[in-house]
């Protein structure tokens, strides 16, 4: 059978299931089993072909069809737009496409994300405690990233898919907690966040049967959150969430969510995509090397201005999060039960069911952009997806930061840093992990 059957043919299961949602009950016993049957069957082909699994539906069956466990998937603009701005937001326990079954690797904590009312609003007004304004950071990041990129030449290069998350998970714990994570703790979060599929099993499954992956996770989760409450800001993020009724177990986890998820996994992949398009197009690397001496002549500090004025670098940075978004779905559930339609077939769905948006494919939509495969950083970015979008309760928190951080390093890395070769640049597009070129090295890495 080719994928392309087997993408179809799964479908044509998922039209017939939610018929029989109707009868037995969207959250019965049955129907919990019956959706975590479709959830697994869709996750295997998505695991390993997950741009060709969007494409091919929507290819054969149009803008809206179901996936995973019966959720309504929009893959255009408008559409994915207007899912992110409802409010207010209702949410599941689930990270984009992934349901989070088992609690007990997250400490029985749910996902910022999975929050709803004032624990959602509480846990963000902590998130942009912690966040702080843009620019406020800039001297600290710009140290942490000159420290990190000199120990990256003692070994000689830079490799993207290892060096950059343990560089953000290493940052983050800086700017936020004024924590030093050892080795062994950055090892360890990075193994956390690769472990994360392990939390889409049934709890049981999760925690006891694969316990001998699990409890690694679990423990080191344990330790770093109760090493949260020694830092000199803890009381402070504390206080801020005691306002909206979180507790410090709550605060604890929902930062260090923020950090290896948001953080961590989402800004070291966009960050490694600026740098492998920087890598792989020697006109725009000239350009913002250009933008770099222009506004950076001196070796003196840099400073909020200088970073205002990389105006060229923060538009390469837009469209790599549109064509490389490090973020690709978002979710929310229905309020109400009614019928939609998906190709020719006019289907039921309930109260509770997920509402999904492609972001990966929202942006690439030709409605919108104009040749929307080819990079072309002189867009409209005003209503640019990546980040959950801008302006309402669904925005990422962490966006202004996030630029920040990408903008210093590559300014550090093009004015300080050279490298005599590199390794192909190349996206993957086939396993369902955040799209940066993961296997690019910059190989001869030394100071100018």
């Amino acid at each position: 059978m080719t994928l392309t059957e087997k993408v179809l043919k799964a479908h044509d299961r998922q039209i017939k299931l939610s018929y029989r949602l109707a009868k037995v009950g969207y959250d019965s016993a049955l129907g919990k089993v019956l959706r975590l049957q479709a959830y697994y069957r869709d996750g295997f082909i998505l695991l390993k072909q997950w741009r060709e699994f969007l494409y091919i539906r929507k290819r054969h069956l149009g803008d809206r069809y179901f996936a995973v466990d019966q959720a309504i998937m929009h893959t255009e603009h408008a559409a994915v737009k207007q899912l992110m701005q409802v409010e207010p937001q209702v949410r599941g326990n689930d990270l984009g496409i992934i349901r989070i079954l088992a609690p007990s690797f997250l400490l029985n904590n749910p996902l910022s994300l999975g929050m709803n009312g004032p624990e959602h609003t509480g846990a963000r007004a902590v998130f942009e405690q912690a966040l702080g304004q843009p620019g406020q950071h800039a001297t600290t990041i710009a140290q942490l990233i000159h420290q990190f990129l000199a120990q990256a030449t003692q070994q000689n290069q830079l490799h993207i898919g290892n060096d950059l998350p343990r560089l953000m998970v290493w940052l983050l714990h800086q700017l936020v907690f004024q924590l030093n994570l050892s080795e062994s703790e950055i090892t360890a979060s990075r193994a956390y966040i690769s472990g994360l599929p392990l939390a889409s099993l049934p709890n049981f499954i999760s925690k006891y049967l694969l316990s001998f992956k699990t409890a690694p996770h679990i423990r080191h989760r344990t330790q770093l959150t109760a090493k949260y409450r020694q830092s000199p800001q803890w009381a402070a993020y504390l206080a801020t969430g005691e306002q909206y009724h979180l507790n410090a177990h709550q605060v604890a986890n929902s930062l260090f969510d923020m950090i290896h998820i948001a953080g961590t996994a989402g800004t070291s992949a966009l960050l490694g995509s600026v740098v492998g398009v920087l890598c792989q197009q020697q006109d725009l690397r000239e350009a913002v090397m250009a933008e770099v001496e222009a506004i950076w002549p001196e070796n003196d500090a840099i400073a909020g201005d200088k970073l205002a004025q990389a105006t060229r670098l923060h538009d390469i940075i837009l469209e790599t999060a549109r064509l490389y978004p490090p973020v690709r779905f978002v979710s929310q559930l229905a309020q109400t039960s009614g019928e939609i339609q998906i190709g020719a077939s006019k289907c039921p769905f309930q109260k509770g069911t997920r509402l999904l948006g492609s972001i990966f494919t929202a942006n690439r939509d030709g409605q919108r952009y104009q040749q929307p495969d080819e990079f072309d950083p002189t867009r409209d970015y005003s209503d640019l997806l990546s980040w959950n979008g801008d302006r309402h309760e669904r925005a990422c928190p962490g966006r202004e930061l996030s630029i920040e951080v990408i903008k210093i390093f590559c300014l550090h890395l093009l004015k300080h840093y050279q490298w005599s070769s590199i390794t192909e640049v190349k996206w993957d597009f086939e396993k369902v992990t955040a799209v940066t070129p993961n296997n690019l090295i910059l190989q001869g890495f030394q100071p100018k």
